[in-house]
């Protein structure tokens, strides 16, 4: 008996690659209609629903030392633009607001307060294609700027040595302090970044100078010769300090006197600068304006000259330099210096770079060097007629602080105040901020934090009976004291013996 195989036998099993390969397929086909199915939802998400954080940055240390910084809040999708109206920042404060794609970008004009928290809060914030809206809100906790302040230690009587000088570095807000740098006779310093630049006294009274690093290491930076500094001042758009030097009497070499100097840090060079006649400038006063190169520097006849010391033929370099160390296109060449009027006294220069405060013996003015304008400075002081002095420039705004001193016949005193102004320079509002609560104390100086927050006044507390620390240059009362005085209120936050203090 025979049997017949036909085509409806047993099969032969499939090989164990292939239907590997057909799981793999459709496991995938699976795996991709499922992440199709999730970027669907996600952007129905995106696109159905308003913006979302994602997230924010903040300089919270150069936002209340600098104006025009910057608070970016990043969103998940395209941006319709934001309104100024639509952003609350709480403690208020004036803000300009830019979109840019998914991000929105908070702008604050004036620096923020030291140590404060605030918060943020955008409104209505809607998509480019879709009316659905969402409200962001994000809070960030501002730094303290740390300032400087020198405390010098007078000899006692009878003895041979004294204790060294000292630059303490602190805050405000906090009574701890640390040594910046230490040396037996300190005359003056500026900070440039986390470095200071140090005049100290030699043992013949002329001066050193000395570039003093974070950790207080001190290397000694060249002078012109053997002889005394003044002034020293600090750029605040480059790595440059400055001052006037006069030789010391019977010294070796080229003789100067009151002539200024212009010491660039990142170069080690030393240089002068060369007015109208291109001789170098003998000054009574000068200063930087603020975040540019130019100088003003006022002359012995009392002409102020704006000047750009990078101008060939302006700056007159060191012989160790080469003519060809700044290029050729990095400033003009037909620029020569600007007189700009005859005042006897130079007082202040704006942190806008713009104008700077002058004064003669009956006014004081206020030069707008971009405009040439020239606006005398309004007095709204009650009482007998006022002398106006010292000025110091606000951050923000048009405002000022300036120190009035008016004779006060009942007493046979002189009456001090620090006054600040703002408004409108034509019709201005007054307050007073700080008057001396002791009988005979005195105001001697002060200057204004970066962010308009506090006045740092240096006082003596009896003029009476002040006795000085005997320096050649810018001898200080052995008592002077700093007192920190919130701007808005009048409050005394702090007080420290020291001078010269410096954000």
């Amino acid at each position: 008996m025979s049997t017949e195989l036909g085509s409806s036998g047993p099969t032969t099993p499939e090989p164990a690659p292939a239907a590997a390969t057909r799981r793999f397929r459709r496991t995938l086909a699976v795996l991709l209609t499922g992440l199709t199915v999730l970027c669907l939802a996600l952007v129905a998400v995106n696109v159905f629903n308003g913006p979302r954080l994602t997230g924010s940055h903040v300089d919270a240390s150069a936002v209340v030392t600098a104006a025009n910084q910057r608070l970016v809040l990043d969103t998940n999708q395209q941006l319709a633009d934001v309104g100024a109206d639509q952003v609350t920042v709480s403690p208020a404060v004036v803000v300009d607001v830019q979109t840019r794609n998914d991000s929105i970008v908070i702008v604050f004009p004036q620096p923020l307060a030291y140590d404060t928290e605030y918060t943020v809060a955008v409104i209505d914030v809607t998509g480019p294609f879709a009316d659905r809206s969402s409200d962001l809100a994000v809070t960030f906790h501002t730094d303290e700027a740390p300032f400087y302040l020198l405390s010098r230690s007078p000899a006692q009587p009878g003895e041979s040595t004294k204790a060294p000088d000292r630059i303490v570095r602190t805050t405000v807000g906090s009574a701890e302090t640390s040594v910046a740098f230490s040396a037996p006779y300190i005359q003056s310093f500026v900070p440039v970044g986390e470095e200071l630049v140090v005049v100290a006294l030699a043992d013949d009274l002329s001066n050193t100078l000395s570039l003093v690093d974070r950790d207080g290491r001190a290397a000694e930076l060249t002078l012109p010769g053997t002889g005394t500094v003044h002034d020293l001042q600090a750029s605040s758009s480059s790595s440059t300090v400055g001052f006037r030097f006069s030789s010391a009497p019977g010294a070796a070499g080229h003789v100067y006197d009151n002539t200024l100097f212009l010491l660039d840090l990142t170069r080690g060079t030393v240089d002068t600068v060369a007015g109208l006649d291109g001789e170098p400038v003998q000054a009574i006063a000068w200063g930087f304006m603020a975040n540019r190169a130019e100088v003003v520097a006022q002359l012995f006849d009392t002409t102020l000259l704006l000047i750009d010391p990078r101008v060939d033929g302006v700056a007159v370099p060191d012989d160790t330099v080469p003519d060809d160390t700044v290029p050729d296109d990095a400033v003009p060449d037909d620029a020569v210096p600007i007189p700009i009027g005859q005042f006897p006294n130079l007082n202040a220069f704006a942190p806008d770079g713009l104008r700077i405060a002058v004064s003669d013996q009956d006014n004081q003015y206020i030069l707008d060097l971009s405009t040439g304008a020239e606006a005398a400075i309004v007095r709204d002081v009650a009482g007998t007629t006022p002398y106006t002095a010292e000025l110091r420039f606000l951050t923000g705004g048009e405002g000022y602080v300036q120190r009035v001193a008016e004779f006060d016949q009942a007493t046979g005193r002189v009456r001090q105040t620090l006054i600040l102004v703002t408004g409108d320079p034509a019709a201005p509002t007054t307050r007073p901020v700080y008057e001396p609560v002791l009988p005979n104390e005195t105001i001697v100086g002060f200057t204004i934090s970066p962010n308009d927050q506090y006045l740092a006044i240096q006082t003596v507390p009896n003029g009476q009976t002040q006795v000085t620390d005997g320096y050649p240059v810018d001898p200080q009362a052995t008592t002077a004291t700093t007192l920190f005085v919130e701007l808005a209120t009048g409050a005394i936050s702090r007080s420290i013996v020291g001078i010269d203090a410096t954000w």
